[in-house]
């Protein structure tokens, strides 16, 4: 079965993709888990450091100033910074998958499942390299079970062609819905 995909996907469904892979590991051990919004827990991370960061320097201003006080302030601006680096990182790969004008082709065969971008390289998961196969809000993805992280990602528009593909040919993969 062959599937062309010639629109681009939507903001949101790159962001669903992004944090699907910065939750792999998570994901592969534990199909069934709710996926978070790694960028809200960033958002919420960095701002309970800077507010941690801010009772330091209050406290150290107002009371006394010790070495504890110190270490806390540079802790926290440094979990902020790194905080602050892997959101902007994470928007850039958005901006990245959504930049790609590409069409991609899906290929499912008795081999395994195959995305090609036009003029790029293939990325084939076989069957049989392939730990589960799970559909989200926005997308359907095709999880390694190596530790390669290698996920494929298709529009939940194709959802119900992907499904009765694996279905109808006996497919041996697990899926979650």
């Amino acid at each position: 079965m062959t599937i062309e995909i010639k629109e681009k996907g939507t903001r949101d469904f790159y962001k669903e993709v992004v944090n699907v892979l910065t939750q792999y590991r998570q994901l592969l051990y534990r199909p069934e888990d709710k996926l978070k919004n790694n960028f809200t827990r960033y958002i919420l991370l960095t701002a309970a450091m800077a507010l941690l960061c801010l009772m330091s320097l209050y406290g150290g201003i107002s009371g006394t100033f010790n070495a504890m006080k110190i270490l806390t302030v540079v802790f926290a601006g440094l979990a902020t910074v790194a905080t602050i680096v892997i959101l902007l990182r994470m928007k850039k790969m958005v901006d990245g998958y959504l930049a790609d004008d590409r069409p991609s082709v899906v290929t499912l065969d008795e081999n395994g499942v195959e995305i090609e971008k036009t003029g790029s390289q293939a990325i084939r998961l076989a069957w049989d390299n392939v730990a589960f196969v799970r559909s989200f809000i926005e997308s359907t993805c095709f999880f390694s079970k190596d530790l390669s992280g290698i996920v494929l990602s298709v529009n939940n528009d194709h959802k119900k062609e992907i499904m009765d593909y694996i279905k109808s040919n006996n497919i041996d993969v697990k899926v979650v819905k």
